[in-house]
């Protein structure tokens, strides 16, 4: 769990720049519209809110926990196998490849929206009164889409087990909390510029934990040395 540290600070970073930058354009008029909606009947929008989010966040640790259930089984953890190096490096490609077209770098484009039935639900849902329609409109919305979910799957894919994965996915699941929240409890959002410069940031971090995975999976293979720093191994 230990050498799994480094790894979800990055999630956790990653979940509230990319939350500020990115999900504030994306899921931020869903939630204002959300919030709208419980104002006008008089009701407290947090408790909803907390269903909301909680629903979505569930929604990310089980699938956090099948990534890392299927990482472990090709031998990822704290050593490697000659089998799990070359996969280290071809997830960590991967993840590279996924913070690149999340930035807009290339004709991949960011990878958002949804499919025709999940759009179809989402809207029943936000049609639906009550702490229900809160519990499956934020499940749904674990669901959609999303290069910055996607590649924090690839990563946790060498968390070293469904646990790990899991808390891995609740650590960045948290990190996209507050930015959501100010906006369903109706505060202004930032200007499109300073949200770019964010998602940008979370971009980034993405992209040097796939640098990470291939260096990692390379070390293993000796092609090159190991490094740490301090107590931390950073490949």
């Amino acid at each position: 769990m230990d050498s799994n540290i480094g790894m979800y600070s990055i999630l956790l970073s990653a979940g509230l720049l990319g939350s500020i930058g990115h999900c504030m354009g994306m899921c931020g008029p869903l939630v204002a519209m959300v919030g709208l909606r419980i104002e006008r009947r008089g009701l407290a929008k947090i408790p909803y809110f907390l269903l909301y989010h909680g629903a979505r966040i569930a929604v990310y640790c089980i699938l956090g926990a099948a990534a890392g259930g299927l990482g472990s089984l090709f031998g990822f953890g704290p050593g490697l196998n000659r089998i799990a190096s070359l996969i280290s490096i071809a997830l960590g490609t991967g993840v590279i490849l996924l913070g690149m077209g999340y930035l807009g770098w290339l004709p991949l484009g960011r990878v958002q929206g949804g499919g025709a039935w999940l759009n179809r639900a989402m809207n029943q849902a936000i049609a639906y009164k009550g702490y229900k329609n809160m519990v499956l409109l934020g499940a749904l919305n674990g669901l959609l889409p999303c290069g910055l979910v996607y590649s924090s799957l690839l990563i946790l894919a060498s968390s070293g087990g469904a646990l790990p994965g899991a808390l891995g996915m609740l650590i960045f699941g948290a990190g996209t909390v507050p930015a959501l929240l100010v906006i369903g409890l109706g505060a202004g959002a930032l200007s499109a510029k300073t949200r770019q410069l964010l998602a940008h940031g979370a971009g980034f971090l993405i992209m040097i934990t796939g640098l990470q995975l291939c260096l990692r999976g390379a070390a293993a293979l000796g092609v090159l040395p190991s490094l740490k720093l301090g107590g931390f191994v950073l490949w």
